[in-house]
């Protein structure tokens, strides 16, 4: 018996090690497509706020209670934590927080009436160093001593939200109070590919419930043996066979869409796409 329990121990921990491995991979891809747009502290906050939704739901799912010593011990999260959550949307999580450094610096320089202009009540041109109304000072406040004054400028001009003047001093302006650290065309791309990744993983996690006769289809196929001097064929051949499926897809889901929007219809769909292993900056274009 001691021995079985111990293979059991085992095989749950290269279980648990397995799937690590893999949410590395899917975490790499989210942090490639978010980094420098949503910050690490605001993903965690999400995050946070997420595990404890899901797991409230988990133990309802299982007949247990939801308390929170239940659900710290689910999550990790500590009791305190857990309770300051649970009141709380994931909505209004979002929202409230500061989604990255540079928007936290926009929001005080535009608020706090320490750095208003008195008689105009819009955010004052700042000199960029020293101590008392500066930008310096407002990047202390805002952000923090671990990001330097010029690396905070040289962001901001990037995005179009400040500009450097020169007075007696030298000074920075604010030029824009919504900072878009990417291009409106990347920020919808970035959309679509978490959007489409949500839903592969919604196929996944409905077909780990359903039974054989209700599970969707969820398959892929793949060689590992494809000569790279070959990718751009074979991409193309791909692009050539999923436009064709792609409109026959269409055409499946023109005959059972409803002519009109009614409460309490649901949404599906089907996807296509082709993927490699290796980095886009691998391939010789």
């Amino acid at each position: 018996m001691p021995g079985i329990v111990m293979k059991n121990n085992m095989n749950q921990q290269d279980d648990a090690k397995s799937i690590t491995h893999f949410l590395s991979q899917i975490f790499r891809k989210v942090v490639r497509l978010v980094i420098g747009t949503v910050s690490l502290p605001a993903l965690y906050d999400i995050l946070k706020t997420i595990y404890v939704e899901e797991a409230q739901k988990k133990l309802d799912r299982d007949g247990g209670k939801p308390t929170k010593s239940a659900i710290a011990l689910m999550t990790g999260l500590d009791t305190r934590v857990v309770s300051s959550l649970m009141d709380q949307h994931l909505q209004g999580t979002i929202e409230g927080q500061s989604v990255n450094p540079e928007h936290a610096l926009i929001d005080m320089w535009t608020s706090d009436p320490f750095f208003l202009d008195p008689e105009t009540g819009n955010p004052a041109r700042l000199p960029i160093v020293g101590k008392g109304r500066t930008f310096q000072t407002l990047v202390l406040r805002s952000i923090g001593r671990n990001i330097t004054v010029k690396t905070v400028i040289g962001r901001l001009q990037a995005s179009d939200n400040l500009k450097v003047v020169q007075e007696d001093v030298e000074k920075v302006e604010l030029l824009s109070k919504i900072y878009s650290p990417i291009s409106s065309d990347r920020a919808k791309q970035t959309e679509v590919g978490l959007i489409e990744a949500s839903r592969v993983l919604s196929a996944v996690i409905h077909n780990m419930r359903a039974d054989a006769e209700t599970r969707v289809p969820q398959q892929g196929r793949w060689t590992y043996r494809l000569d790279p001097d070959r990718y751009k064929e074979f991409r193309m051949r791909a692009r050539q066979l999923l436009e064709k499926q792609i409109k026959e897809g269409e055409s499946l889901l023109e005959d059972f869409e409803e002519p009109a929007k009614v409460p309490g219809q649901i949404t599906v769909g089907i996807g296509w796409y082709q993927w490699g292993d290796h980095e886009p900056e691998m391939e010789d274009e």
